[in-house]
This record gives C-alpha cells, structure tokens and sequence, in this order.
C-alpha cells in the first residue's frame, strides 16, 4: 500500500540517540551517588571499618552499572533491525527510559537498606520492567510493517525474546527468596549478568 505524499518518515536514529544519552547520564548517577564515611584515623582498622560500611552500596552499584549496560547492548543492537517509528513506538521507548532512570533511586534504595526485602522487590520491579518495556518496543517494531530495515531470522526473534524475558523470571524468584533470605536473594542479582555471557545462537551475528 502506498504512503501518503506528505507523510512523515520518522527514523529511529533520533530515539536511539535519546537513549544512549539517557543510559549515560542513569550509569553516571549510580557513581555519583557513592559516599564514602570519612576514616576516624589513619590505622587499618579504621579503613576496614568503612569499606565494610561502604561495601553494600559498593556491590549495588556493581551490579547495576553491569545490568544497565547489557540493557544498553540489547537497546543498541535492537535498533540494528529497527530503522523506522511512529508516535507509539516512540512511547513505549518514553517509558523504558523512564525506568532506566529510576534505577539510580532504586539502587539507592536497596544500598541504604542494607538488602531488606522490600527494598529488593522494588529493585527487582525496577529491573523487570526495565527488560519488559524495552521487551514491549521490540514486539511492537518485528510486528510492524516497515519497522524492519533488514530481515530478521527466526532463531534472532526466538534467542532475544529469551534474553529479554530471562531476567525477569531470575528477578522474580530473587524476590521470592528475599522473603526468607535477602543475602542469598543478592546472589541472584549477581548470577543474572552472568548469564548473558553463555554463548547462544545470536552470537554469530555479532560483528
């Protein structure tokens, strides 16, 4: 079907530039929020003392910087096969940006808490929808007539469609275990970056 003479030719490129903007200033955030407490001396002990104190904001921001930038290679390679929008699209984008940018404030959260269980389940919802709004954007764009600028293989819509919703699930029974116990629930966080390092069939499209 042909388009309308005048209608508008939105390309993606603007959308991806917003958010690789959005993902810097969100990663940057989690180290400016690090406060180191001031040593009593010079000694051992005291250094000890405060790394100690420091620790749980410490990991939490590891973790963090690490999920957002693997969020930030799905985007990326996402728009690898997206190359048109429309208003929709561009709003289920908003609103993945949007939980991008709270997970500064729920990392916070969770750091200054010290790893409670209700601190984890906001991190941990903060986190899923993260993947699920972004998961939301890729299923609106392959269903789409003229999102797509090149064709995309069946085993790349199989394999993201794992790696977008794999965290989700790991997420969710991080919480489930927080319940009874938030340090082993903390291992989970952990193990989900981790897995994206298994290697699987999208690999041979990678450059």
């Amino acid at each position: 079907m042909e388009e309308p003479k005048h209608k508008l030719p939105l390309r993606s490129s603007r959308l991806e530039s917003l958010g690789d903007g959005i993902f810097a200033v969100a990663m940057t955030i989690l180290v400016i929020e690090l406060k180191w407490p001031d040593l009593e001396d010079d000694s051992w002990n005291a250094f000890a003392s405060s790394f100690r104190t420091v620790l749980p904001s410490l990991l939490c921001y590891i973790i963090s910087f690490i999920v957002l930038g693997i969020m930030w290679f799905g985007h990326r390679m996402m728009f690898e096969y997206i190359g048109r929008t429309n208003r929709h699209f561009i709003y289920l984008g908003v609103l993945f940006y949007m939980m991008v940018c709270l997970v500064p404030l729920s990392t916070q959260f969770l750091a200054e808490n010290k790893l409670q269980w209700g601190t984890i389940m906001v991190y941990g919802l903060n986190l899923s929808l993260c993947n699920l709004t972004l998961y939301a954007q890729w299923v609106y764009a392959i269903h789409r007539e003229g999102f797509l600028e090149r064709e995309l293989p069946y085993e790349v819509r199989k394999e993201a469609k794992i790696s977008f919703l794999i965290s989700p699930v790991v997420y969710a029974i991080a919480v489930i275990i927080s319940i009874w116990s938030p340090t082993i629930s903390i291992f989970f966080f952990i193990l989900t970056p981790l897995l994206y390092l298994i290697p699987n069939k999208l690999d041979k499209y990678m450059p």
